[in-house]
């Protein structure tokens, strides 16, 4: 229960905080330093337990390498690089999709034939993300909505991948191989692709909101959500997180942004909540089979 309200708070502050540093600091260099520094936490914390072996074993190395390029690298540049065009509250709307990419990995991987609540579900989102599309504006350009919209197909996809390794590998070696790949590889497409974006790092107060961003939306945000669903299920997870975080989002992104959510994208985010809720309610709390869960699996947050 802890762990999920930790992540609950986490998340809510993701859109805002990516908003910030994708408009205000080269995207690239965002999402990468960020990840660097949930990743240089998870060499320390791995480290000091001496299992930092574990991240680079024959074993599991492949996996985690594969988990970290899907679910982590491809991600942040997709959510950054979108988030350069689409605000927080639109971010937060779009993102309520992924229980419908679950479905549809559920069907092709797990085979499971969807029942009518799942897909009555999944059409109370798609209805909640059109009524904001509807208006116009809100996910313009088109482009970079679609990378934000896509960004939890990944996610998703991710999720898969971290369950069918735990066990035998523990939250923080999955956590560990995510942002430690990531890192790798994010840190040598930065120095190959846009080495003049560095100095910007001499900003003190973009340093500081880079690793905010890396401590608490990557490091402690995957740390606390594999924590999560290693002992109950995805699915009760989700059903603990999902109303507050979109709503939470809002919030910061009003506060700290001075974005104005109308009336149209409040209550298509309410809509869309709805939907996924839907989703998860029923679930059994103490369900441990990954492909299973796969059906109700919901990202939150970043990671």
């Amino acid at each position: 229960m802890t762990l999920g309200l930790s992540n609950t708070i986490i998340g809510a502050g993701q859109p805002a905080l990516t908003r910030w540093g994708a408009t205000n600091l080269d995207p690239l260099l965002f999402c990468t330093g960020a990840v660097v520094v949930a990743a240089l936490f998870c060499v320390v914390f791995m480290y000091s337990r001496g299992e930092l072996g574990l991240v680079f074993g024959r074993a599991f190395r492949l996996q985690l390498a594969l988990m970290s390029a899907t679910g982590t690298m491809a991600t942040s540049l997709l959510l950054t690089f979108g988030m350069t065009r689409i605000n927080a509250i639109a971010t937060t709307i779009l993102l309520q999709s992924e229980p419908i990419y679950s479905l549809v990995l559920a069907t092709i991987v797990v085979r499971e034939r969807p029942s009518k609540r799942q897909l009555l579900a999944t059409a109370t989102i798609l209805v909640g993300i059109a009524s904001v599309f509807a208006t116009g504006g809100a996910f313009s350009p088109a482009w970079a909505a679609l990378m934000v919209l896509f960004t939890p197909l990944l996610w998703q996809t991710s999720h898969v991948m971290g369950l069918s390794m735990m066990p035998p590998l523990s939250p923080l070696t999955v956590t560990s191989g995510r942002m430690i790949y990531a890192a790798l590889g994010l840190g040598a497409l930065l120095v190959f692709a846009r080495p003049a974006t560095l100095p910007e790092l001499a900003n003190v107060g973009a340093l500081t909101i880079i690793a905010v961003t890396g401590f608490f939306v990557y490091f402690l945000s995957a740390l606390t959500w594999y924590g999560a669903i290693s002992r109950l299920s995805l699915a009760w997870t989700t059903a603990l997180v999902i109303p507050a975080i979109p709503l939470l989002s809002i919030l910061f992104a009003v506060v700290f942004l001075g974005e104005r959510a109308t009336a149209r994208e409040i209550l298509g985010v309410l809509i869309a909540i709805a939907g996924v809720l839907a989703l998860v309610l029923r679930a059994d709390a103490h369900r441990q089979h990954p492909a299973g869960d796969a059906v109700e699996a919901v990202h939150q947050p970043l990671t």
